[in-house]
């Protein structure tokens, strides 16, 4: 039914222009025949007169096709008319349009490819509620535990007392959620299950955590604040990517108890899917724990001096994030000073320096971006530079191409085409190239993509818990048109440009031969653009494959093979001064 009322608009449409050119037909030959009228009263014969009347009149056609230019909507009517001429010139060269699509598809696909990951871990938001409003302590990520009553820089780690001076005291804070700066390995068995323990990593959260950041549970329900108290049963949330790849979505999952460590959790809730909890690492959490259950697994971190958690709170609507920061540093020394009498010397001496600074929270805790941020760069860098190499060669294409069409534009000029029509006809065929391309591209950077992620993420098969999808997002989707579409301008304005400059009159009596002489200094420097632009990445390439050699071939003075570095650390009370857990923040 649709089609056919699609059907009957367009026949409605056809009716009407077709009564339009008949009515401005008849316009015209009552205009000519008037004329024609007055002149043989003049005195001149039928066919004088009416050649009279025409020459007075102007070019028929010339004003048909005014008349048509200022009918409807005159731009998107010629725009149409260019995309078919575009189209039709296209399909007449299939092998000029393979090539050129194929090597646009490389350039922007390998560009697109590496800005979903600069997209997912340098630009993206966590996937929560308004991360507009989220700010975090710290300006850097520290791992992993710090002990003492000073820190060097910032105060970015804090102590289980000294969170709650925080969350009882900043009112502007609507939520304050705390969490351990290092992730664990538990050694996880189902309650009556034969097999082994398998290990799986795990985070401590304060019992607020998953409603700071509106986040609700996939199947059961997350913690609340009697979870995260003194002597509250031991339970567990589990992540939707454990529950899917181990358990099969197994909805007896909820409600089990599961040992984790020897000790009875029992599993209350399922992540949403999309969630992989407050920090973008390689290996996100499988399980969330209430942080009052920390004693029970690893020792007691809850000596007044021991900072290990990061906080991100969730500031008050209309609150200022400057005046929050102000008060807390306020109540950071207060609590300094509460502690006066178990500081060191060292302590006391370094107290003026303490200070604290809140950051945007909305993307995490962003020790992802920390590590990789300037090799994603660098990355993003070299694809721009490879596009525009593709833009160089496929503009060197697109001259040879106008060369040979040269005839074709001289004798369109010659019967009167504007010089803007010439141009934008060149560009309207570039941008459809560019576009086609694009949209091939988009596979590319999908494959490439997950390619990345499998050398990445090698142990999680499907990508299934991965932080970062190998699917493009609207963002991504976006970031590639737009690429197309200035890499279609890109490449097409010089044979725009030359077609603009056709000589009509020594094209059409065949001197040819000086024309390409003189347009040959635009293909010269493209080549010369794209020489200069593949010397450099080649250079590049060459300097950073000796620097991995130099670094593989390294003699540290031992034999390597068969070694393997272990890290175990005990919790508990430690000295002033930074101390590190077993595992950091992200591996």
């Amino acid at each position: 039914m649709r089609a056919l009322r699609r059907f009957f608009r367009r026949l409605t449409s056809w009716a009407t222009k077709r009564q339009d050119e008949e009515r401005l037909r008849a316009e015209i030959e009552d205009h000519l025949a008037l004329q024609t009228a007055e002149n043989i009263r003049a005195g001149l014969s039928p066919s004088e007169a009416r050649r009279q009347a025409v020459l007075k009149f102007g070019g028929v056609e010339a004003m048909k096709e005014r008349y048509r230019d200022h009918r409807g909507l005159p731009f998107l009517e010629t725009l149409a008319q260019d995309t078919r001429h575009a189209l039709r010139r296209l399909r007449m060269a299939p092998v000029f349009t393979i090539a050129t699509v194929l090597t646009l598809a490389l350039g922007i696909g390998a560009t697109t490819s590496i800005f979903t990951l600069v997209h997912a871990v340098l630009l993206k938001s966590l996937p929560v509620a308004k991360p507009g409003e989220l700010y975090r302590l710290g300006k850097d990520p520290r791992c992993c535990y710090w002990g003492g009553y000073s820190q060097e820089k910032e105060f970015s780690l804090v102590s289980y007392d000294l969170y709650k001076h925080f969350r009882d005291n900043t009112k502007d804070f609507a939520e304050l959620a705390a969490f351990s700066a290092s992730w664990q390995l538990f050694g996880v068995r189902r309650a009556g299950s034969a097999e082994p323990a398998q290990s799986y990593p795990g985070e401590f959260v304060s019992g607020n955590y998953f409603a700071m950041f509106g986040i609700r549970a996939y199947a059961g329900h997350t913690f609340t604040a009697a979870d995260d108290s003194a002597g509250a049963p031991p339970v567990a949330v589990m992540s939707y990517r454990l529950w899917q790849q181990k358990y099969g979505t197994d909805p007896s999952v909820i409600g089990s108890v599961f040992n984790l460590d020897d000790k009875p959790f029992t599993v209350v809730g399922v992540t949403p899917p999309g969630f992989f909890g407050d920090t973008l690492r390689s290996t996100p959490p499988d399980f969330f724990l209430p942080l009052n259950t920390e004693p029970l697994i690893d020792g007691d971190l809850y000596t007044v001096d021991n900072h290990w958690l990061d906080l991100i709170g969730r500031i008050q609507p209309g609150a200022s994030p400057a005046a929050i920061e102000a008060e807390m540093r306020v109540e950071l020394k207060q609590w300094l000073r509460s502690h006066w009498g178990e500081m060191s010397a060292n302590e006391r001496a370094n107290f003026p320096q303490q200070t604290l600074f809140l950051s945007p929270g909305g993307a995490g805790i962003t020790s992802m971006r920390e590590q990789y941020e300037h090799w994603l760069q660098i990355l993003m860098l070299v694809s721009g530079f490879a596009l525009l190499i593709v833009c160089a060669n496929v503009g060197n294409l697109m001259l040879v191409r106008g060369m040979e069409r040269r005839r074709q534009t001289s004798l369109s000029m010659a019967l009167g085409a504007p010089a803007s029509r010439v141009v934008r006809q060149a560009l309207t065929e570039s941008i459809l190239l560019s576009l086609f391309g694009g949209t091939a591209g988009l596979a590319t950077a999908f494959a490439g993509t997950r390619l990345i992620l499998h050398f990445a993420f090698p142990s999680s098969p499907g990508f299934a818990g991965v932080p970062i999808s190998p699917s493009p997002s609207m963002q991504v989707l976006l970031f590639a048109f737009a690429v197309s579409l200035i890499a279609g301008v890109a490449f097409g304005v010089a044979p725009a440009w030359i077609a603009a400059r056709v000589d009509p009159i020594e094209a059409l009596r065949g001197i040819s031969r000086s024309t390409v002489r003189t347009d040959s200094l635009p293909r010269r420097m493209l080549v010369v653009f794209q020489a200069a632009l593949a010397l450099v990445l080649l250079s590049a390439s060459g300097l950073l494959t000796a620097a991995l050699r130099n670094l593989e071939n390294q003699n540290f003075g031992f034999e390597q093979d068969r070694r393997l570095v272990a890290n175990k650390s005990k919790a508990g009370r430690r000295p002033a001064g930074p101390t590190h857990a077993a595992l950091p923040a992200d591996p």
